[in-house]
């Protein structure tokens, strides 16, 4: 094996691990109330689901586009099962 590799992952290793206690450690001085405890609740949850956020933004949104598309009225001659480029192409 090249030398030159293996030391540099070692030092992206070392690097890595060093920021990661570095900034526990921070957060842990900043916020007193936030205890290392919390802080693994918290990236356990955000392991478990970590686009649970935008899931929930995505749900909304599309709740609040059935609800548009039931209130809309319905304009004389439109048809809602194609898309808008469907009846374009129809009308022309």
């Amino acid at each position: 094996m090249n030398t030159d590799n293996v030391t540099l992952v070692v030092c992206l290793t070392l690097f890595m691990v060093i920021g990661i206690n570095a900034a526990l450690y921070v957060a842990l001085r900043r916020g007193g109330e936030a205890s290392l405890i919390e802080l693994t609740r918290r990236a356990v949850h955000r392991l478990r689901d970590p686009w649970k956020d935008e899931d929930e933004a995505l749900q909304e949104l599309s709740r609040l586009v059935s609800k548009f598309k039931e209130e809309a009225p319905k304009m004389p001659g439109e048809d809602r099962s194609g898309d808008r480029q469907d009846q374009q192409n129809r009308s022309i």
